[in-house]
């Protein structure tokens, strides 16, 4: 089975009629880039760091660069921007972030992991395997791609059936 469709459409898909986390105030994309704004003033029971990073710059602003898909798991580049503060000391809070936005959209923590790639840039790795699982059963992801504001995605699916929540 193979699925192309905007970036828009597979959002609304993904959401199935639930709105954003509130701390995502912008979430675009634009060629094989995905755009994210996360408010960390609306997270609720924020962490210290996470209270002190809001003070000084309280927009993060993410951009996610497709990179490469194998064996069910996606990998992006990122460039991260809050305001004057180092990327670098970013990295485990966004991991932080990300794993909790998981969580309160009742999705494994772990899908989303931050590292460093090559030439210490920040590099997402997702595991769109894992997420798939968590909705459905019998879908085997065996290609992925963000291009030109669209997601395409190709799958084996056999015994198809959708998990209850």
């Amino acid at each position: 089975m193979r699925l192309d469709m905007p970036f828009t459409e597979v959002l609304d898909l993904a959401l199935q009629g639930a709105p954003l986390p509130s701390l995502v105030g912008l979430l675009t994309c634009q060629g094989a880039t995905v755009r994210v704004d996360l408010d960390l003033r609306k997270i609720a029971a924020p962490s210290f760091a996470v209270r002190a990073l809001a003070a000084v710059t309280p927009v993060i602003h993410v951009a996610a660069t497709f990179r490469t898909f194998d064996a069910g798991v996606a990998e992006f580049d990122l460039t991260v921007r809050a305001g004057a503060i180092p990327v670098q000391r970013l990295l485990k809070h966004l991991s932080g972030l990300l794993n909790a936005g998981l969580r309160a959209a009742h999705l494994p923590a772990g899908l989303v992991v931050i590292e460093q790639g090559p030439h210490a840039a920040p590099l997402a790795v997702v595991d769109l395997q894992a997420a798939i699982a968590t909705l459905a059963d019998g879908v085997a992801l065996t290609g992925f791609a963000i291009a030109d504001g669209a997601v395409e995605a190709v799958a084996v699916v056999r015994g198809f059936a959708i998990r209850g929540h």
